[in-house]
């Protein structure tokens, strides 16, 4: 979606001074795969699961103009080992380490998995992101084990999907809280995030396994944040510490970001927590 400098600049005024934003959770293909990443997703969905977006990188940075979002975190999974190189090539690319941070993908049936993290590190990647919905893996599967080793090593983040398929709600999940809290004891170092306040469609198991833990989780909840109460967002975010919670959306596949924006400015949260969660953490946990 194109935007004039006009309309930019009238989204951007109505942000206040000092709010612009980090989305620490996006999704970014290929031009040549995009479209068919948008025809496989309204497949699986039935059109149920909104989009907001076209997974272009032109969309993206158009997004991140409407919006006044300064920076991204975005993630190009890989569902097959031999996808993986290519994607980590396309993440290298786009990633400027100022508006966009790439964060590489990885699978342990590669090759040599730890030397293509070693690889994508020496390139400029801050992190990777692990996707039990598209990716046949979980957190606390022992074949993963010497990634998270080589990834804590050289500080490196582990980025989680965690929580139920937004598809498949009724199907078990992958990758669920209990996993994320016993990885952590099992790798303290490890940077750590879990997605969807620590366990989508699981607040309840995030509470008990995530929530005040050393891990950072971000704000992605589907369809939107606007179908969470607000206090329930503000518990969360207060027992958790504000200072460990990541803006995020899930851009492009949620609905439109910009309303969602709006509920985060009227939030009743002190605006030391907005700041850490909009932006100061993000740029602390990816050390700029």
């Amino acid at each position: 979606m194109m935007v004039s400098k006009e309309e930019e600049f009238q989204f951007c005024r109505g942000l206040e001074r000092g709010y612009e934003m980090i989305d620490t959770h996006t999704h970014i293909f290929p031009d040549k795969i995009a479209p068919k990443i948008v025809e496989n997703m309204r497949a699986d969905s039935g059109n149920q699961i909104p989009l907001s977006g076209d997974f272009t990188l032109k969309d993206l940075k158009a997004y991140m103009a409407r919006c006044c979002v300064e920076a991204v975190f975005t993630f190009c999974v890989a569902e097959r080992a031999k996808a993986v190189p290519p994607a980590n090539d396309f993440l290298i690319s786009i990633t400027d380490n100022r508006t966009v941070f790439g964060f590489g993908t990885i699978l342990p049936d590669v090759a040599d998995p730890v030397a293509e993290v070693r690889r994508i590190r020496e390139r400029g990647l801050r992190g990777i992101k692990f996707h039990s919905v598209f990716q046949p893996i979980g957190a606390g599967d022992e074949g993963m084990f010497s990634i998270y080793e080589e990834m804590a090593r050289t500080g490196m983040i582990a980025y989680f999907h965690v929580g139920k398929d937004p598809n498949h709600p009724s199907h078990p999940a992958r990758t669920n809280p209990q996993d994320i809290a016993r990885l952590k004891e099992r790798f303290p170092a490890l940077k750590i995030v879990a997605a969807h306040f620590g366990g989508l469609f699981m607040l309840e198991e995030a509470r008990k396994w995530v929530i005040g833990k050393d891990i950072y989780i971000d704000t992605c909840w589907g369809p939107n944040i606007q179908s969470l109460e607000a206090k329930e967002v503000i518990d969360l975010i207060r027992r958790h510490g504000a200072e460990k919670v990541l803006f995020a959306t899930d851009y492009p596949s949620t609905l439109d970001p910009g309303p969602q924006i709006e509920w985060w400015k009227v939030l009743p949260l002190k605006k030391e927590e907005k700041e850490l969660i909009f932006r100061g953490n993000a740029r602390r946990l990816i050390g700029v």
